[in-house]
């Protein structure tokens, strides 16, 4: 049951006052008219992903609607509390696609590029199914008829916040609602630390606390329980191999996970290790290299602030922010953590010579 807001409370007005145009009259439309949705979100989901698509599939469900969600793959073990027990697939080929072909529309939320749907990809190429993109991401995604790209916000949640105060602004103070977005907002600012924790992230922020969130539970359970004793080997490993270039300003690691799981480690242990490459005093450019059994090499890439590293991504078919992004590159290890490199010494090196 939803409640009011308190009597007197400040709330989140509009994204208008924040300095962007976003105009949702279309997708509004398109959420009303139809009955049957299928929502997804990128390849191995984050916070952002997941909690965006939490969000509104709450809402839509609390109006009477149909929201299957299916993603590529599964949930890290730190997101696992988000979703009710059933709420979240793994897409199955065999099992859902026709669900998802009987379906009215089809949203995929914080994706960056079409091809991190996976197998969902040649399904839905093939599907007369309406499409639409819901994104603060660039990227490839003319597979989509309807694409809501807004690159200045801080989060896809923030995002559908915006959107869901504009269809029914009190359902927002539904905390079901209200809990997925906030670890959405939170997590892709780093727990409002980055650089795009702007003025409408606080505000959103503020209302979804007033809606019942509890911040602290939040982060203590997505950032405090990941250092398993799978973690803190695969962090050794880390610490082992990692290398330094560009007088220590370009730090990486190469990981072999094969070598790792018979010490104990699970896929899930192989979170943020970019970022915690980053965090070292003096590096700009922190990249992790992990080659998981029969799959291509994943690459992360994080940046300080100052040096935008989407374009090295981009360069090996992948993409993301200007200082977060990532890619998968179908080459050996060390093939691949040699060219991932070379890109990473030349990044700086020009932005050195334009600097």
């Amino acid at each position: 049951m939803l409640t009011k807001l308190p009597e007197g409370s400040s709330t989140y007005m509009d994204h208008k006052q924040f300095g962007e145009t976003r105009n949702w009259e279309e997708l509004i439309a398109i959420l009303n008219e139809h009955q049957t949705f299928i929502f997804s979100t990128h390849l191995e989901p984050d916070a952002d992903g997941l909690g965006s698509e939490l969000g509104l599939a709450r809402y839509l469900k609390s109006i009477g609607k149909t929201v299957h969600i299916f993603n590529p793959s599964p949930l890290r073990v730190n997101l696992g509390f988000l979703p009710d027990e059933g709420e979240v697939k793994v897409f199955n080929v065999d099992q859902h696609t026709a669900i998802l072909n009987a379906a009215d529309v089809f949203i995929a939320f914080d994706i960056g590029n079409f091809n991190r749907l996976n197998e969902l990809c040649p399904i839905l190429e093939s599907s007369d199914i309406i499409k639409v993109s819901i994104d603060h991401h660039p990227g490839d995604k003319f597979q989509f008829q309807h694409r809501y790209d807004f690159p200045a916000a801080s989060s896809t949640g923030v995002l559908i916040f915006d959107l869901i105060h504009e269809m029914d602004q009190q359902s927002l103070a539904d905390c079901a609602i209200a809990k997925p977005l906030y670890a959405a907002i939170m997590s892709d600012t780093g727990n409002f630390r980055f650089n795009n924790t702007d003025p409408e992230t606080f505000a959103v922020a503020a209302q979804l606390v007033a809606a019942g969130v509890k911040p602290y539970e939040l982060y203590v359970q997505i950032y405090e329980d990941l250092n398993t004793q799978g973690r803190l080997i695969v962090l050794q490993d880390l610490l082992n191999g990692i290398q330094y270039e560009c007088e220590g300003r370009l730090a990486w690691s190469v990981i072999d996970f094969e070598a790792l799981i018979t010490k104990g480690a699970t896929p899930d242990d192989l979170h943020s290790l970019s970022d915690f490459i980053r965090s070292i005093k003096g590096v700009e450019i922190g990249v992790s290299i992990t080659k998981m059994p029969n799959q291509p090499t994943d690459v992360s890439f994080r940046s300080k602030g100052y040096i935008p590293i989407n374009g090295i991504a981009k360069t090996f078919d992948g993409g993301g922010h200007a200082f977060a992004a990532g890619c998968r590159i179908a080459l050996p290890l060390e093939e691949a953590a040699e060219a991932v490199v070379a890109e990473c010494r030349k990044t700086i090196h020009e932005w050195d010579a334009n600097a």
